[in-house]
């Protein structure tokens, strides 16, 4: 049974994922992002090896699409886009509560 890594590929400013089938569905690749402009990369900037992306395996369909990275599975160094995916988490994290209240509220009135 064969099974493999493809590629991500992603934004290098704020870690938006473009694809992580790179080298299996070329036609997935972006030069820039299209959520903020930046530029994108398949590759850790320190060690040059592919990010991981998607884990095939050979004769099953189908599974999940892996979160960007933080770091580099071989090298161990940060990627570029760390400190502001962990900003917008942490942001994200903080608004959700409030979310659920207000949607909350907003069901009390449409009684």
């Amino acid at each position: 049974m064969s099974t493999y890594y493809d590629t991500m590929q992603v934004c290098k400013k704020w870690g938006h994922k473009i694809t992580a089938f790179y080298r299996s569905s070329p036609e997935g690749r972006q030069k820039h992002c299209d959520k903020c402009g930046s530029e994108t990369t398949h590759v850790c900037e320190h060690c040059q090896n592919p990010i991981r992306g998607f884990y095939h395996v050979e004769g099953v369909i189908g599974g999940s699409s892996p979160e960007v990275p933080l770091y580099c599975h071989d090298c161990g160094r940060s990627y570029p886009w760390k400190g502001r995916l962990l900003l917008k988490r942490f942001a994200i994290s903080l608004v959700k509560p409030f979310q659920y209240l207000v949607d909350a509220i907003v069901g009390i009135f449409k009684k």
